[in-house]
C-alpha cells in the first residue's frame, strides 16, 4: 500500500502543500472552509501527521497536564470534564494525573509531565511547595491555591460562599452549627470560606463548631465517620455546612436517627455538584461555576504558553446559592 503524504492531502483538498502545512502546524490565517477541506481530505486518505515532527517544528506538543487529587470526587470530575472540553476546542489534548492525595505521586507526575515536554500544567492538587512547581520551568496555572506572584490562581469567591452559607443558616434561625472542612495541611484557598463562615456566625452570637477531616483523601469512610460524629455531641446542632459529598452523608445519618430535615436540622452544601439533586430532601447548596472556572484556566494557560502576560494574578468567579429542601 502506498504511503500517504502531505502532497496527497493537498491534491485531494485541491490546495497547495504549503496551505496543508499551515493547517497542520496551525500557522497563519486559514479560513474555516479550508480547515474543513484539509481535514476532510485527511480523513478520506486515512492520513495521520507525524506528531513528533510537528512538535519539533513548532516547539510545541499541544499537550497539557492536569494534576488533581481524586478524579472520582464529583467536584474534580466535573471540573476535569469542562477543562478537557475547553482545551479540545483549542486543539490541545489533556493528560490527566490523579495523585490520590499522595505527595510522592504528585512529585512523580510533575516530573513525568516535564519529561514529556507538555506545553503547560494545571495544578489542582497542592501537596508540594511552590519551588517544586516552579522547577518544572513550564507555564503553570493553579486551582484554589495562592502560590504567590509566580503562579496565577483561578478559583471561586470562597469568601462570599462562606458568607452566604452563614447568612442563610442565620436566617433559618440556627444557633448551634457545625461546619466540616478539609484537612488544613492541604494548602488551598478554599479554606477561606470556613474562616468567613465562622466569623459571620460568631458575629451573630451563634455557636460554631469546626470539624476537620483527618485524612487528605476523599474517602467515603471518612465522610461517613465525620457525619456520624455530628450527632455524638451533647450539644444539639441545628445547622451544618459542608461540601456536597459530606452534606449528603449528613442527610443520611440524620435520617437514620429520625431527625427531621429541615424542621430540626438545616444543611447547606458547597460545590453545586449533581449530588445536590440526588439527596432527599434536595440539598441546598452553594454552586461554583465550573464552566467559568474552566474557561479562565484554559484561556490563562494558553495565553502564558503563547508568551502573553495575563491581566490578573488571581481570578475569582462568583458563586450562587441554589435553594433546595434542606433549608426553610
Amino acid at each position: 500500500m502506498k504511503n500517504i503524504g502531505i502532497k496527497d492531502v493537498a491534491r485531494r483538498a485541491n490546495t497547495s502543500v504549503a496551505t496543508v502545512s499551515r493547517v497542520l502546524n496551525k500557522r497563519g490565517y486559514i479560513s474555516d472552509e479550508m480547515y474543513k477541506k484539509v481535514y476532510s481530505a485527511m480523513d478520506e486518505l486515512y492520513y495521520h501527521p507525524n506528531q513528533i515532527a510537528c512538535s519539533l517544528f513548532l516547539h510545541r506538543t499541544y499537550y497539557v497536564g492536569l494534576i488533581i487529587p481524586d478524579v472520582s470526587h464529583p467536584f474534580f470530575s466535573q471540573l476535569t470534564k469542562e477543562i478537557e472540553l475547553a482545551f479540545n476546542s483549542r486543539g490541545y489534548k489533556l493528560m490527566l494525573c490523579d495523585t490520590i492525595g499522595e505527595t510522592d505521586r504528585e512529585r512523580e507526575y510533575l516530573g513525568m509531565l516535564r519529561e514529556n515536554k507538555v506545553d503547560g500544567i494545571i495544578i489542582g492538587s497542592h501537596l508540594l511547595e511552590t519551588d517544586d512547581y516552579l522547577k518544572a520551568n513550564l507555564p503553570i496555572v493553579s486551582i484554589d491555591m495562592d502560590f504567590g506572584p509566580e503562579i496565577i490562581n483561578i478559583s471561586s469567591n470562597h469568601e462570599k460562599g462562606g458568607e452566604i452559607a452563614a447568612e442563610t443558616l442565620i436566617e433559618n434561625g440556627c444557633k448551634n452549627v457545625v461546619q466540616i472542612m478539609g484537612n488544613r495541611k492541604v494548602k488551598t484557598t478554599s479554606h477561606r470560606r470556613h474562616e468567613v463562615f465562622q466569623h459571620v456566625m460568631e458575629e451573630n452570637n451563634c455557636n460554631c463548631i469546626t470539624l476537620e477531616l483527618e485524612s487528605r483523601e476523599f474517602s467515603t469512610d471518612a465522610y461517613r465517620n465525620i457525619a456520624n460524629r455530628l450527632f455524638c455531641s451533647e450539644v444539639k446542632i441545628d445547622g451544618v455546612f459542608a461540601v456536597d459529598t459530606i452534606a449528603a452523608r449528613v442527610i443520611q445519618a440524620a435520617h437514620e436517627r429520625g431527625i427531621n430535615i429541615p424542621g430540626e436540622l438545616k444543611i447547606i452544601g458547597y460545590d453545586g455538584t449533581d449530588i445536590a439533586d440526588l439527596t432527599y430532601p434536595k440539598l441546598t447548596t452553594i454552586q461554583q461555576s465550573y464552566r467559568d472556572i474552566s474557561n479562565s484556566i484554559v484561556e490563562t494557560l494558553c495565553a502564558i504558553i503563547d508568551g502573553e502576560s495575563p491581566n490578573a494574578r488571581n481570578v475569582y468567579h462568583d458563586v450562587t446559592l441554589i435553594k433546595g429542601g434542606t433549608t426553610l
